[in-house]
């Protein structure tokens, strides 16, 4: 029988940024991957801040255990709680040896005790059974391996519950089974593991169960392999309003197909050392799948004009350019954004009425903003679609899925000809996703070419026109 190694009862908290908990229960076995799973706000994220204490709780007052043990403040939780993201900035520079042996960089080894951090790296890779050169340097690793030194640092750290925040973009199914084979070697009889995944196909692969928040409770302990399940995961994710309003959104439709007319052409772009040319035509929706992160990230910049290879040219309204600036792609309404589930476009600190505004700030005479601008913005915000959303609405108090509806109603109201999503579904619950592939359907219907660049062909491959895979 697998030995429980971390419990929290009856837990009762609200905060600001990531929701709130009411009387939730559940715990973790060793050994096993647990999904956190749940809408925005709905209890799953804050239960992983609270043990990275970024979320401060009175440990007092709530009973949360590690392997059997009441934790009664941070010192102890900061002992046995380890921490593993993608995104986490990594010493590039050092090997894996370093990196896993090592905990800080204020340190001076002698020759003696390099090769014993060498050797106690070694075992920990040979306990495994992988083999992995432990002399390369963190930044000459695949996507597999960085995973793996994150791994056993954590495992050689003896942290007993790892809390994994993982999209696992740049990786494909049969990769994404290899780090599900490795991770299980890596936490038998070692730790627990608690995973915040909102990419349906990596928590499908990586999980053992999930734990399935819904407003602040702890609605559903889901096991993949139990023959007692009922219902779908999304089922008790959503809760029957949100169920009715997702299938309203899924089930938007496009009104229209592509049309021949070539709107936005690209020659002589470089991916992976090739070259190559691209005609967009108006309506049409067009997925890029690049595995590569750092290239998929320039291909995007190139491609959207964020930097103007010396090469490629652009066609534009006909128009043959060769490093335009940036304002020469406005102009002509090709527009671009990044993750919208992380609020890398639009400015929380604003309303809802400016941050649709934007994009046309440059044709507004900077007076007549300051004389009507209030005018403007209810303009603007009377097209928003979404009828919970306000002008007047501060962006910092709405939840990430409005979050992503203004990002996208922005651009709506722009109206451009073509507009470039880079990864456009991380960090987005099931909800978001359902709200960004229904944006992208209305950008089709009303004539714009739509290309979407992403690591996966998740969400995409029932409403792409064309797909170019460059796995």
């Amino acid at each position: 029988m697998k030995k429980i190694v971390l419990k929290m009862n009856d837990l009762n908290m609200r905060h600001g940024r990531y929701g709130k908990l009411e009387h939730a229960s559940f715990f973790a076995l060793e050994g096993e991957v647990s999904g956190l799973m749940g809408l925005d706000s709905s209890g799953n994220e804050l239960v992983a801040r609270i043990l990275l204490g970024e979320a401060e709780i009175d440990f007092s007052a709530n009973n949360v255990y590690i392997d059997g043990r009441k934790i009664r403040g941070p010192e102890e939780r900061r002992k046995l709680v380890g921490h593993m993201a993608a995104a986490a900035p990594v010493i590039q520079n050092w090997t894996v040896a370093e990196y896993v042996g090592l905990r800080d960089i204020s340190w001076f080894l002698s020759s003696r005790a390099k090769r014993q951090l060498h050797k106690e790296v070694t075992e920990q890779f040979t306990e495994i059974g992988v083999s992995l050169d432990i002399d390369k340097k963190m930044k000459e690793l695949s996507e597999l391996e960085r995973r793996m030194a994150e791994l056993v640092r954590a495992r050689k750290a003896g942290v007993r519950v790892l809390v994994i925040e993982d999209e696992c973009e740049g990786m494909n199914r049969d990769t994404i089974q290899a780090y599900k084979a490795f991770l299980k070697k890596a936490i038998e009889g070692r730790m627990a593991v608690l995973l915040l995944c909102h990419s349906e196909l990596a928590a499908s692969v990586l999980t053992d169960n999930y734990i399935i928040f819904r407003r602040g409770r702890v609605v559903k302990r889901w096991r993949r392999d139990s023959r007692y399940n009922n219902g779908r995961v999304n089922d008790y994710l959503l809760g029957n309003t949100m169920i009715r309003k997702k299938k309203t959104l899924d089930n938007y439709a496009r009104k229209a197909h592509a049309s021949e007319d070539v709107i936005y052409g690209v020659r002589n772009l470089e991916l992976q050392g090739a070259w190559y040319d691209y005609d967009f035509r108006k309506g049409e929706i067009t997925t890029f799948v690049i595995l590569n992160n750092a290239e998929r990230m320039r291909f995007f910049d190139a491609l959207c004009g964020r930097s103007t290879p010396a090469d490629t040219v652009y066609v534009l309204e006909g128009q043959r350019f060769q490093q335009p600036r940036y304002r020469v792609f406005m102009e002509n309404r090709v527009v671009s954004f990044m993750k919208m589930g992380n609020d890398y476009e639009i400015f929380e600190k604003m309303s809802v009425g400016d941050n649709l505004l934007l994009p046309s700030l440059k044709k507004i005479p900077g007076v007549e903003y300051m004389s009507s601008g209030s005018r403007m913005t209810r303009i603007l915000s009377d097209e928003i679609e979404n009828d919970s959303l306000r002008h007047r609405d501060v962006v910092k108090e709405l939840d990430s899925n409005e979050h992503i509806t203004i990002a996208f109603d922005r651009w709506y109201v722009f109206n451009p000809k073509v507009i470039v999503l880079y990864e456009p579904f991380a960090g987005c619950d099931a909800y978001g996703v359902s709200i960004i592939v229904s944006y992208i359907k209305k950008f089709s219907n009303r004539g714009t070419a739509v290309i979407v660049i992403k690591s996966s062909l998740e969400y995409m491959a029932d409403i792409s026109d064309r797909v170019f895979n460059f796995e």
